[in-house]
């Protein structure tokens, strides 16, 4: 037999402040010049592709571009 107890309130919070979490898909337009599609910010200037706004289409309107790693 297996007990199982779980203790949890979801009135309780943690001191850490909670952080929202992007999930970026992988888009085949970048993934063939060598990157991977990452939010800009994220993207150090010089890795950067040159040809933005085309390689990562379907999340562009999020602010993603292609980026060289």
């Amino acid at each position: 037999m297996l007990l199982v107890r779980v203790e949890a309130s979801p009135l309780q919070r943690s001191s850490a402040p909670l952080e929202l979490i992007n999930l970026i898909a992988l888009e085949e337009p970048c993934i063939r010049q060598g990157g991977m599609c990452r939010m800009i910010e994220d993207c150090d200037e010089g890795n950067l592709v040159q040809m933005r706004g085309v390689l990562c289409p379907k999340q562009r309107h999020l602010g993603v571009e292609c980026c060289y790693l």
